[in-house]
């Protein structure tokens, strides 16, 4: 494999792909793939799907992302329903359902699919919550703003633009999809010397 399709089109999630994976000497390539997303509170389930549409469409390896965000008191909530849970509850009515202090994790995974393969690659970021919502406050990426990643004192809000914490699941994942995508190689090469 010498060209792997990353359905995406946003520049910034591309960059980092492109740099966690450039070891491999792999082309990546971003690609906006629009495809319809199953709603479930599995998380596997819906980047492999995702995956598979799109792989219907373009005929090429590809990989996909999908990233949630867990309070570990509540096992899979939001999750799957971030976007959803930002839209109707909003931050001031997500924080009436934790308690200062507690635990919570952002989740990336990814699904890379080929003709042959299916491979799922994972990556954290596990923090605390706070009731103290940052004055950075981001309507965009409001969870930002009461997330506090473990070795921290700030908000992620607060900590983004002089570190790349706030991408770290992501480059998590890309990581653990590298390791994949290289034992895989190892495995056919092997394979294919007996």
């Amino acid at each position: 494999m010498n060209k792997l399709i990353f359905a995406t089109g946003n520049q910034a999630k591309l960059l980092d792909a492109s740099k966690a994976l450039s070891y491999l000497g792999i082309e990546i390539v971003g690609q906006k793939i629009d495809t319809e997303e199953i709603q479930s509170l599995d998380q596997e389930e819906i980047v492999t799907k995702k995956a598979k549409k799109a792989f219907e469409m373009v005929k090429s390896p590809l990989f996909v992302d999908d990233t949630g965000f867990y309070l570990d008191s509540y096992p899979q909530f939001p999750g799957t329903l971030t976007k959803h849970v930002n839209k109707t509850l909003g931050i001031q009515g997500l924080s009436r359902l934790y308690e200062e202090g507690e635990t919570a994790h952002f989740r990336t995974l990814l699904c890379m699919i080929s003709e042959d393969v299916i491979l799922i690659a994972e990556g954290k970021l596990t923090g605390k919550l706070t009731k103290n919502i940052s004055s950075n406050f981001n309507p965009d990426t409001p969870i930002n703003s009461i997330f506090i990643p473990d070795g921290y004192d700030k908000p992620l809000i607060d900590l983004i633009e002089n570190s790349n914490i706030g991408n770290l699941h992501r480059v998590r994942a890309f990581a653990d999809l590298g390791i994949k995508i290289k034992a895989l190689e190892i495995n056919k090469n092997n394979n294919d010397s007996i």
